[in-house]
């Protein structure tokens, strides 16, 4: 959590997001965790579903690699964050 204390983990579960071209993807095993107030992602958790990601110019984007590229989550940089 970043200061050393845990939280509990309140289920894990199957969520619809809305992606940046207006599609929507569906997210399994995701973590509800009730004391954190932020929507989080794991990068470790994204590559072991086999995507792959690249960045440049305040822009993260994961990609599905298969016959060429797809473009599945799209972040942009705010605040030195991602």
């Amino acid at each position: 959590m970043g200061d050393d204390h845990t939280c509990n983990m309140g289920g894990v579960s199957m969520i619809l997001i809305n992606m940046f071209n207006e599609m929507v993807r569906e997210q399994k095993d995701v973590r509800y965790i009730p004391q954190i107030k932020k929507n989080l992602i794991s990068v470790g958790a994204l590559e072991a579903q086999g995507l792959e990601f690249t960045g440049g110019d305040g822009v993260l984007k994961v990609l599905k690699v298969l016959k060429g590229s797809m473009v599945m989550l799209k972040g942009v940089g705010c605040n030195n964050l991602n």
